[in-house]
């Protein structure tokens, strides 16, 4: 057996690639991984076991300027495949498995994962007819969010897995109450500015310290709106290692999560922060109208917000005021068991790809 996993991200941005080389050397089966550095060009390299395609392609902007580095990433994902003759395939999100799927399909039927990780492009009809055919021919397909069936369509073919880690790390009580100040953290990458400064002027001048650990993303300048408008209980502590997760959260009462519901890439997908909420005992601030929200509602895990017509502060200190850390504690570890019954069945049928 001869796997080949497929991604168009870096290594360093796909996390979730470990569960399939953990799955690989388990089995003591041989693997490469095909990669993409979208940050530099310099076409295909090689180091061991690891083909990366480095060609520039932002992930925003212009698509028009994103077909060369397409054909050029499948011209030469193609090539690899074809010269390494694998038996099987691990294609992850659904750009990589689209561009080639007249090849997977004709050559990997149930010999293939297909892991869908986003929404991409499944408002073009080609598209959505192809990624369904991609998945009713996979050995079996894998979402990130039960919130993806808005815009798939169901399968037995799909099952869930979830992007939780640091699980040797989670604590057993909340903080929230044992202080007077109230601290509130975005954790991750530092975007939707909107959202995040509705909640900032909410709560200026407040018994409330927000603070955002993560690089801000292009086009979101908190830093500069607080200094402009003189904001003083804002604190920016930038990039973060993984590993560090568990004392970041030491220092926060409750896990800011809040984004618009204006497009179905956001609304339906489930971020980290749900399961470092459930980990670590911090209560979630999300967006009505997403996802995120139904869960955190429907779990007892927080509250969910209508940045339209709520009083963000007024929903806010109600929460706390009638927060039950015994009955919230209760509720991560309710949820967390549900969440690795799915994760544990992913696991299985990864094992069992591996021996098929």
């Amino acid at each position: 057996m001869n796997v080949l996993l497929v991604d168009t991200v870096s290594y360093d941005r796909a996390p979730y690639l470990q569960y399939y080389i953990n799955a690989c050397k388990s089995k003591n089966v041989s693997f490469d991984l095909f990669l993409w550095n979208r940050d530099s060009n310099g076409g295909l390299q090689q180091d061991k076991n690891v083909y990366t395609m480095n060609c520039v392609c932002p992930f925003g902007g212009n698509k028009l300027k994103k077909i060369v580095p397409m054909l050029n990433y499948r011209r030469n994902l193609l090539r690899i495949i074809k010269k390494n003759r694998y038996t099987h395939l691990v294609l992850i999100n659904t750009l990589a498995p689209v561009m080639i799927s007249d090849y997977v399909l004709n050559h990997y039927r149930k010999r293939y994962i297909l892991d869908i990780r986003d929404y991409t492009y499944e408002r073009i009809p080609f598209f959505k007819k192809i990624e369904n055919r991609l998945i009713q021919n996979s050995k079996f397909t894998t979402i990130s969010s039960k919130g993806f069936l808005n815009f798939i369509d169901n399968n037995p073919k799909i099952i869930v897995n979830h992007n939780i880690s640091n699980i040797d790390q989670a604590v057993e009580k909340p903080t929230l109450g044992l202080e007077k100040t109230v601290k509130i953290g975005f954790v991750g990458s530092v975007r939707y500015p909107d959202e995040n400064i509705k909640l900032i002027e909410a709560l200026k001048k407040k018994n409330f310290l927000l603070k955002y650990i993560g690089p801000e993303v292009s086009g979101c300048d908190l830093q500069g709106y607080c200094r402009k408008h003189n904001i003083k209980n804002v604190i920016f502590q930038g990039k973060f290692k993984n590993q560090d997760k568990a004392a970041i959260y030491e220092g926060l009462d409750i896990i800011n999560s809040l984004y618009g519901d204006c497009s179905l890439e956001v609304t339906t997908a489930i971020p980290n922060r749900y399961y470092d909420s459930l980990l670590f005992k911090k209560p979630i601030i999300a967006s009505k109208g997403t996802y995120l929200g139904e869960l955190v509602e429907q779990n007892g895990l927080g509250l969910a917000i209508d940045l339209k017509h709520d009083s963000i502060e007024n929903k806010l200190v109600d929460y706390i005021y009638q927060f039950n850390a015994a009955q919230f504690s209760t509720n991560c570890q309710q949820t967390l068991k549900s969440i690795m019954i799915e994760q544990n069945n992913f696991y299985q049928q990864i094992q069992e790809f591996m021996e098929y």
